[in-house]
């Protein structure tokens, strides 16, 4: 049997990957755009509330990364409520490279992220960054 694909992927999937094109083209404005203002992203270490918050987190990493920060976006699967994202993390940072397979759970909330939780190998992020 083959699969059947919907040729409209669902809205929820269009905001993800809004999103994440704009994390690799730098647009953190549209980034921040992507999110409620008083979405909760919730980090290995701190939780950050408001889309601009978090743009501004994202864009200190793209800075202590030189710029490199990469993600390269598996796949998104999505319905009305919720959001899961598989993506490759890649960055170079005084001579240390990261490559980190990571999921995303997003909820959503009027096509918008309202809540982000992430799965990472916290020996390689932290390897990374600190």
């Amino acid at each position: 049997m083959v699969p059947h694909h919907s040729p409209m992927p669902h809205p929820n999937e269009q905001t993800i990957r809004r999103a994440y094109a704009a994390i690799n083209r730098g647009d953190l404005p549209a980034f921040s755009a992507e999110f409620t203002e008083d979405a909760i992203w919730h980090g290995s270490e701190a939780q950050v509330t408001g889309g601009g918050a978090i743009a501004e987190l994202v864009g200190q990493l793209r800075e202590a990364s030189g710029g490199t920060l990469r993600i390269e976006l598996h796949d998104v699967l999505a319905n009305d409520d919720h959001a899961v994202a598989l993506q490759i993390t890649r960055a170079e940072r005084e001579g240390r490279s990261l490559v980190d397979r990571v999921v995303y759970v997003f909820h959503l909330r009027d096509g918008k992220i309202a809540e982000a939780w992430f799965n990472a190998d916290p020996r390689v992020q932290d390897d990374f960054w600190d």
